[in-house]
């Protein structure tokens, strides 16, 4: 790290005595003329003596970068102590405006706050852009002006309620500048942005806070002193009180008014306006500092807040859903009774405890769903689909394709369906997870230790805040994979299995491990590869070099994975200790789009998606599972109900919520957000009019319980 010298600390301090001695005699002064002294005096220097004091400190311990010169310290102790002493004059400007009759002095200070507020938003808005943000000349006009528009709305409202002083807008000032160093900070440890969902989890947030060095940097520096102007704006707003009690009174009931008034008007029209299509874009859900960047972050930031609500089903109610549930989960146990096989398996769960091992493997599918791979020779992952001894394989409906790999792991380790959370949304960047059940904590209840890996950053998706929300004991990222052997793009699946074996055979006692392999994730590009594993894979009917280049880098991506999933399960075989393997894939690669529109032409629109998102899965165990034969049957699921089947097959507890989920497959078998398989076998979609819209609406309104109710 380097730091500015720490004798330029002297700078701010120098000024921040010069306030303070300037302040001393402008109070004697009025104390000797008689004219008295008043709060506001001392309270409104205090927040640039603050400022000085601040930035000195920060100096003084090493935390203000190397490119801050004596120069901009200079020129920072003289605005900001300059904006100090201004406030020292603010009396004068009341008696002058005090001295006009009647109308012209209401005229006077409304059209002065006016332009104040504004003027102070606009600062603010550059304050919090500037701060972080290289490309903040660039934001688009239309963009930056609703930004400050925003501000403008909160400070008004803030200027009601505080009886039309400029005291209370100055949260908004702070609440920018806060915000815009924040996200610095966010964006330089995490490459992240700050989502409505971060402020969800202050507390963790807070905790792992002193782990990391904040050097402040020019452009910090630079949006002190912006905030400093705006505070000085701030602090001649005054609207000249009264003598008479009843006018004092009404004056305060009046502003309180107009202060919700505004404040009801500005949330009626947030809720009222899509603003992504009144502004016409689009924040990237991957990477959403991108979009700050490009459009500034009030707009995104909004944007995304509107996404954090989740539709309330039609007529629902809390109760009725309960029983519903109620209901669902009491058929199940009615059924398991009267069933051997499961109670075979509950005693044996009981006794054994076995390790249960998640891998949900990047983009991993099979692509032979698709006739003209399988018409050039292409028959899937070798290994995968010769595994005969698995107690459950099938087709794995999942809610993405391509991308959004946070969203299948949500639907597994929660067991909820995107389904019912709404399209284009990523609830792990939008909401707090410690009171949703999952896996992990359900694990956890039974005393099994619990793990999730990623070798990525952890921040990817907000893993790291959402599986500490969510009950993992452990979670090993891209750090802990220090000497990793990479592949494609990143650390080998065999890499993680490593890991998993290592961890097995250290603990004897119960663990839960949650594994999201990154080996295969898109793009696949020419070359990502070795040249020797291309498959050479050329379906008849696609002459797009690009498309091909695309499938068979993506082929060898999985035959990598087939090899070293033959290799895992063959060392769990041998490992002494029971074990339980869960593997799907989570969505298939960027460009199954491609290969479905050149196979499949003139479809309906739902058939033809409906085939992009079936990825697959097998639940697979080391040990023979008590009534169950394990001759690898054969069942469609939706990715929502993975983790409850599993706990079904082991003889596992259930929650109410599991129970519930494996009753309604009776009636639908399989849901995702695109639409659902009723139990005649024909997909719908989701507000299909069919004979199973009945259990579509209860599977709505238990989620709506056991998920919205919890995060909204």
């Amino acid at each position: 790290m380097n730091a500015a010298p720490a004798t330029f600390a002297a700078i701010p301090f120098v000024a921040l005595a010069a306030l303070v001695a300037l302040v001393a005699a402008v109070a004697v002064r009025s104390k000797l003329t008689g004219r008295g002294i008043v709060p506001g005096m001392f309270l409104w220097p205090l927040p640039f003596a603050a400022l000085l004091a601040f930035l000195g400190a920060w100096c003084s311990m090493g935390l203000v970068s190397i490119e801050v010169t004596a120069a901009d310290f200079a020129a920072y102790a003289v605005v900001v102590a300059g904006c100090g002493a201004a406030t020292l004059l603010r009396r004068r400007v009341f008696v002058r405006i005090d001295e006009l009759a009647g109308v012209a002095s209401h005229l006077l200070r409304a059209g002065r706050d006016v332009v104040l507020l504004a003027l102070a938003a606009a600062l603010s808005v550059a304050a919090l852009e500037g701060s972080w943000n290289d490309t903040a000349a660039q934001i688009p006009v239309l963009f930056a002006c609703f930004a400050v528009v925003v501000v403008f709305i909160a400070m008004l409202a803030l200027y009601f309620i505080g009886q039309r002083t400029g005291i209370l807008p100055t949260i908004a000032v702070v609440a920018c500048l806060a915000f815009g160093i924040g996200q610095h900070f966010v964006l330089l440890f995490k490459s992240a942005a700050i989502l409505p969902s971060d402020l969800l989890a202050l507390g963790t947030a807070a905790a792992v806070s002193a782990n990391y060095t904040y050097e402040l940097t020019l452009r910090i520096v630079h949006a002190l002193a912006l905030a400093a102007v705006a505070i000085a704006a701030l602090s001649f707003i005054h609207p000249g009180f009264s003598r008479d009690r009843r006018v004092l009174a009404a004056n305060v009931a009046g502003n309180l008014c107009a202060g919700a008034l505004v404040a009801a008007l500005s949330l009626g029209s947030f809720n009222s306006v899509d603003l992504e299509e009144a502004l016409d874009f689009t924040y990237d859900v991957w990477m959403p500092q991108l979009t700050y960047a490009q459009k500034g972050v009030i707009p995104c930031f909004l944007a995304v807040l509107q996404d954090l609500p989740i539709e309330m089903p039609e007529g629902y109610d809390p109760d009725d859903a309960a029983r519903t549930q109620q209901s669902y989960a009491e058929q199940y146990d009615a059924a398991q009774e009267l069933n051997p096989a499961r109670l075979e398996a509950e005693a044996q769960f009981d006794a054994m405890k076995p390790a249960v091992v998640v891998i949900m493997n990047e983009s991993f599918s099979d692509l032979s769903v698709y006739e003209g791979l399988q018409a050039a020779d292409y028959t899937g992952p070798t290994f995968y689909n010769s595994l005969a001894d698995t107690l459950q394989r099938g087709t794995l409906m999942s809610s993405v394709v391509g991308g959004g790999t946070c969203n299948t792991e949500f639907e597994f380790l929660t067991g909820n369906s995107m389904a019912f959370v709404g399209t284009g949304k990523y609830p792990y960047q939008l909401y707090e997870f410690s009171q949703v059940d999952n896996l992990a904590r359900q694990f956890g209840e039974l005393g099994y230790e619990t793990c999730a890996i990623h070798p990525q950053p952890g921040s990817n998706w907000n893993r790291d805040l959402v599986y500490d929300q969510m009950g993992f004991d452990q979670f090993l990222t891209l750090d802990d994979f220090p000497e990793a052997e990479w592949y494609h793009y990143g650390p080998t699946d065999r890499t993680c299995y490593d890991r998993i074996l290592e961890m097995l055979r250290e603990d004897p006692d119960p663990q839960f491990i949650f594994n999201v392999t990154m080996q295969n994730h898109g793009g696949y590009d020419a070359g990502s590869v070795p040249a020797e594993d291309l498959p050479n894979i050329y379906p008849e009917g696609i002459t797009d070099a690009g498309v091909l280049n695309m499938l068979n880098t993506y082929l060898a991506c999985v035959q990598a994975s087939d090899r070293d999933l033959e290799y895992f399960v063959n060392e769990l075989r041998n490992i002494g200790r029971p074990v339980v393997l869960v593997f799907f894939g989570d969505h298939q690669p960027n460009g199954a789009q491609d290969l479905n529109d050149a196979f499949y032409p003139g479809e309906d629109e739902f058939t033809h998606s409906w085939r992009e998102f079936m990825t697959t899965y097998f639940v697979w165990a080391n040990y023979d599972v008590a009534g169950n034969d394990q001759v690898s049957a054969w069942d469609e699921l939706g990715a929502n109900a993975l983790g409850a089947q599993m706990m079904h097959l082991i003889g596992a507890p259930l929650s109410e919520q599991q129970k519930a989920t494996l009753t309604a497959r009776s009636s639908v078998t399989s849901i995702n957000a695109l639409g659902y398989r009723g139990a005649d076998g024909m997909a719908q979609a989701l507000d299909a009019d069919s004979f199973y819209k009945g259990t579509v609406e209860d599977l709505a309104d238990m989620q709506y319980l056991n998920f919205a109710e919890k995060v909204q």
